[in-house]
């Protein structure tokens, strides 16, 4: 054989192993380990068979003319230099992958209870705190009333005659208030789990929505788990539990959960 026909096939055969060790080292996380080994074996063995050619070349008449049909052949270059080519090609697309989804991760991320009052829609916020204020102010007030109510029966005690029946009286109106007060308390609870509860579904369409993301870790949870970042199709079937910082699931739960902005 010339020798750059020989060269040739070397080069053929050195293609072969690259291409093979491409494959093997792209697919190194898949699960048919046999497969990945095998792959690695041919990429020695064709490496090995590139370097020991001239020693095969003429002990091998038959596999050196078949070699040397195939190394004539455009087409046999062609899915040579493709199979490097389309495995440089997912590399790069899954650096490009991993660099979008790695600058779109949140700089921040929060409980549910402080995603509610942070992420949720603006008006849903305002509205949550304006109650939570009422709530607040109506409490402070009832326990004024109650201290008063106090201090008006303990001096009734000690007076008598005209002086304690207004005493008294001062009382029973205070009473009277306090119970309005007590009653009113009862509704503004009741519109603050409301409005709550409105915050909660804002986040949980958010996360259907894909405008806001969660990760957690599955329950139960194993020692060395990573946590995952739920898929926003996930949040078809899943609710918020913001008491116990968990998403819900009919058959699963991820709990410890945090809620996120990706940036746009």
């Amino acid at each position: 054989m010339l020798q750059g026909d020989a060269l040739s096939i070397q080069l053929f055969i050195g293609a072969a192993a690259i291409s093979a060790l491409t494959v093997a080292m792209t697919q190194a996380g898949w699960t048919n380990r046999w497969f990945i080994w095998g792959m690695f074996g041919l990429a020695a063995l064709l490496s090995g068979a590139t370097v020991g050619w001239p020693y095969f070349d003429s002990r091998i008449p038959l596999l050196s003319e078949a070699l040397q049909t195939i190394v004539s052949s455009r087409i046999a270059w062609f899915f040579m230099g493709i199979i490097p080519a389309l495995v440089a090609g997912m590399l790069v697309s899954d650096s490009l992958r991993q660099q979008r989804e790695a600058s779109n991760t949140p700089s921040e991320w929060k409980s549910i209870s402080s995603a509610m009052e942070t992420l949720a829609r603006q008006d849903l916020i305002e509205r949550f705190r304006r109650v939570e204020r009422q709530v607040f102010d109506n409490a402070r007030q009832a326990l004024d009333l109650e201290r008063r109510i106090s201090t008006l029966d303990a001096a009734a005690i000690a007076m008598e005659g005209s002086q304690r029946t207004e005493v008294i009286e001062e009382s029973a109106k205070v009473s009277a208030e306090y119970r309005a007060v007590c009653k009113q308390s009862n509704g503004l609870v009741e519109t603050e789990e409301n409005c709550r509860e409105a915050l909660r579904m804002n986040i949980h369409s958010q996360l259907r929505d894909g405008a806001l993301v969660a990760k957690g870790f599955l329950a139960p949870h194993s020692a060395g788990a990573s946590e995952i970042v739920i898929p926003k199709q996930e949040w078809r079937f899943l609710s918020l539990d913001d008491a116990g910082n968990q998403a819900l699931g009919p058959t699963f739960e991820y709990m410890a959960l945090l809620i996120g902005k990706p940036y746009p």
